[in-house]
């Protein structure tokens, strides 16, 4: 066999090696994610906290009426009524320090992501994780939806922060 190729199949090796090490390290979190969408909840990361929301959990905090402009490519903006919780009431229910974080990263089912300062995130009046648009439910990615959570900032004149199909929440 020759030294070039020797080479290639050892490099080869240790990237698969590599590979596995990190799937393995990142696993519980991989389940985590994974569950949480199968069960209509998003995951939230905290330091080395990890807490599932469920639609119960956002339910059973009073979602309010959040009217938003809704903008997507190609079309005018229109002005929608969304149902949702604030991202800041949200964390206080799970108990989360929010003076330990300075940023906020948002990611979604489509490999979208989105991110805000905590300050922008803990903005009462602008930053809510909507469950239904019209008192009707989002749906979800598969059927044609938006949801079943998304990331609004209704002060976000053209949408372009919104984080659709929320899956994950860090807190960094």
């Amino acid at each position: 066999m020759a030294k070039g190729t020797k080479l290639v199949i050892g490099i080869s090796l240790i990237l698969v090696l590599i590979v596995a090490v990190f799937a393995r390290l990142n696993r519980d979190a991989i389940l985590a994610v994974r569950e949480a969408q199968e069960n209509e909840a998003f995951v939230v990361r905290a330091g080395d906290n990890i807490f599932t929301v469920s639609m119960e959990d956002v339910e059973s905090l009073s979602p309010a009426d959040v009217s938003a402009n809704y903008k997507t490519s190609g079309l005018a903006a229109e002005t929608r009524l969304y149902q949702g919780v604030s991202l800041r009431l949200i964390l206080e229910y799970l108990g989360i320090p929010l003076s330990d974080y300075t940023t906020a990263y948002f990611y979604a089912a489509d490999g979208y992501a989105s991110a805000l300062t905590m300050e922008e995130a803990m903005d009462s009046d602008n930053c809510f994780i909507v469950i239904s648009w019209d008192h009707q439910s989002l749906g979800t990615k598969e059927n044609g939806g938006s949801g079943p959570f998304m990331m609004s900032l209704p002060r976000d004149r053209f949408s372009q922060r919104w984080c659709k199909f929320l899956l994950e929440i860090a807190l960094r």
